[in-house]
């Protein structure tokens, strides 16, 4: 086996919880993610002379895949030159993750054609060295991701649809996170288990990062109304935006609220689905 071709998937976080800065300047927070169907970057990685990314905007080592093959390398003791190419369908800068999930399907490739005897737990704790949200893609689903985001447990989640709307401007995760400590501290866990169905959700989805990110962009709040007026079950900021996405109970009511908003200033207006786990 020369190559491989993976889909990198968007991620939704469910419920976002943040607690305070750490002296590290880390956030340590809670979080349920899920992997969405249908919005996806694809990865190839091939075996090569020579280690090299390409992919629009972000080649070489700016890229997290860049990073990605840097940690592997050190875990396996040697070489390992690839070629990666990507794809990019996930928007940049819009709290989906794009990036670290083409990490993640980097790791996974490389280590498939090199024959490494990493498990799905050597290759979250490589991920973990390059990025928060590295470690959740490796097995991707529904997952509970605790700490900064390298302690994993399997969620269960209800299906959805999800329309994720994307601004022409993106939003700083550090910006975002620096307004965040200048606010007052967001109320404590509630521990309200994951509903069961979609229509539930309305009443669970959180982000503790919304005021935050809210007070940088306030155009994002007519986004959400905007959403919501489409008869969505739960409106939310994907992680720490700019991307904003409606939940619905199947993709006709996503496809059908996605032509009523075409045509707007987007970036992006994708239809994405979760299976459910």
């Amino acid at each position: 086996m020369d190559a491989l071709i993976l889909d990198a998937p968007a991620k939704l976080n469910l419920r976002l919880l943040v607690g305070p800065r750490r002296p590290d300047g880390y956030h340590p927070v809670r979080t349920l993610m899920v992997a969405l169907e249908g919005l996806s970057d694809t990865v190839t990685v091939a075996r090569a002379d020579e280690r090299s990314v390409r992919c629009p905007g972000i080649d070489g080592a700016d890229n997290l895949a860049w990073r990605a093959l840097d940690a592997l390398e050190r875990h396996a003791g040697r070489a390992l030159p690839v070629r990666v190419s990507i794809v990019k369908r996930i928007p940049a800068q819009a709290g989906l993750g794009g990036g670290s999930s083409d990490a993640a399907a980097t790791l996974i490739a490389t280590a498939t054609l090199f024959g490494l005897r990493a498990t799905h737990e050597d290759l979250e704790r490589v991920g973990a060295e390059v990025g928060s949200d590295v470690p959740f893609f490796v097995c991707a689903g529904a997952q509970w991701a605790e700490g900064r985001g390298e302690r994993l447990a399997p969620a269960a989640a209800p299906p959805f649809a999800a329309l994720v709307a994307v601004p022409r401007f993106g939003c700083s995760t550090a910006e975002v996170y620096a307004a965040f400590d200048r606010l007052a501290p967001p109320p404590p866990d509630d521990g309200a288990d994951v509903p069961g169905s979609a229509v539930e959700l309305g009443a669970w989805v959180r982000n503790d990062l919304w005021p935050a990110s809210l007070a940088i962009r306030p155009r994002l709040g007519r986004i959400a109304r905007d959403l919501a007026a489409t008869g969505a079950v739960a409106t939310l900021l994907c992680g720490s935006g700019s991307g904003v996405a409606a939940v619905y109970t199947d993709r006709g009511a996503a496809g059908r609220a996605q032509g009523r908003l075409a045509g707007g200033p987007w970036a992006a207006l994708e239809v994405a689905h979760f299976r459910g786990a």
